[in-house]
């Protein structure tokens, strides 16, 4: 019986996932994913290939979360915060870096099947802890900076409910000094709408 109730789950959940519905006014999503920083910080970078250099382990994640609005079929204000990750370390040395966005701006479906683009202002800075044995120690917040977000994302399933997406994403972010950071990320999207 526990088999016959686990197959019937397994065959009807995609339905329940993918079933026609209309979009509501207003969602919300969530994604999770990886990418990497191109950082405008000289010594930042420096200290970034040296670590890659003597074989420190490196993981770097990608989420972000948001709201949407509907203003028509086909395009949407949406809103949200994303941060980007990135942890370098090897025995007690590390390095760490986070990067948060808060970002506001329009998406649209130009009629490519579920392909969406997105255009946003983005609000963000960041945040590094750094201990390296050859004595490059820092702790730091950079400026606040005004910068944009671009992303496509491609949607499973058109209209309403449970959509699951892929997408990718560009962040050109300033963080004081002359110092520029980009962002780029790929994903997996969970949208609730």
């Amino acid at each position: 019986m526990k088999k016959f109730l686990f197959a019937a789950v397994f065959l009807l959940l995609p339905a329940f996932l993918f079933a026609q519905e209309e979009r509501k006014s207003f969602g919300f999503q969530f994604a999770l994913g990886s990418g990497y920083t191109f950082y405008g910080d000289d010594s930042l970078k420096s200290n970034m290939n040296k670590m890659m250099d003597r074989g420190y382990c490196r993981f770097i994640v990608y989420t972000d979360a948001g709201i949407t609005y509907k203003l028509t079929e086909s395009i949407y204000i949406l809103a949200g915060l994303q941060i980007m990750g990135d942890m370098a370390w090897k025995g007690a040395n590390y390095s760490n870096h986070a990067s948060p966005a808060f970002f506001g701006g329009i998406q649209f479906y130009p009629g490519i099947a579920n392909l969406s683009f997105s255009l946003a202002y983005a609000l963000g800075f960041r945040r590094d802890w750094s201990v390296q044995a050859w004595d490059y120690q820092k702790t730091q917040v950079s400026k606040w900076g005004n910068g944009f977000r671009l992303s496509a994302e491609y949607d499973f399933k058109k209209g309403g409910g449970i959509v699951p997406a892929i997408g990718a994403c560009y962040l050109f972010m300033p963080t004081g000094h002359d110092d520029y950071d980009n962002t780029l990320a790929v994903y997996f999207r969970l949208a609730f709408r």
